[in-house]
């Protein structure tokens, strides 16, 4: 059974290796040169170290072996709230989006729209390169 579990992962590896090598061929002719083809004796060596330091185990094996119930040295993950540019670092911590309360957003939505009022009031009926903006009947007033 672990034999041909083992037979089953290299042969698949391979295969991709393979696939790897040809796509990056195809890639190669594609750009005319510019992209690298990947050697396949160097992604074969790869295939057969990693094959060698794996350990293959069946499933009694391997709920016999020992499992770690603690979490990694470094700890959990930090989650990361809000948005920033991926080079910047230090915005990822202090970009925090603050929670609003449903009236708190009512009263934002309200004041956008009244500013938006307003400046549309103020550009109704100015000339503007091409004539006169408009307002459509019932609106912006």
């Amino acid at each position: 059974m672990i034999k041909k579990l083992i037979f089953n992962t290299a042969k698949n590896q391979f295969r991709k290796a393979l696939r790897t090598h040809k796509a990056s061929v195809r890639a190669n002719k594609k750009s005319r040169g510019l992209t690298p083809i990947i050697d396949y004796g160097l992604l074969r060596n790869k295939v057969k170290r990693d094959i060698k330091n794996t350990k293959f185990m069946d499933k009694a094996a391997y709920k016999a072996a020992p499992k770690t119930k603690s979490l990694p040295k470094g700890g959990p993950r930090p989650s990361i709230v809000g948005k920033a540019y991926a080079s910047d670092k230090a915005a990822k911590k202090t970009m925090m989006i603050p929670m609003m309360t449903k009236k708190q957003r009512q009263a934002n939505q309200e004041s956008i729209s009244q500013s938006v009022r307003k400046f549309l009031k103020e550009k109704i009926g100015r000339k503007k390169k091409g004539g006169v903006i408009k307002a459509k009947k019932g609106r912006f007033v």
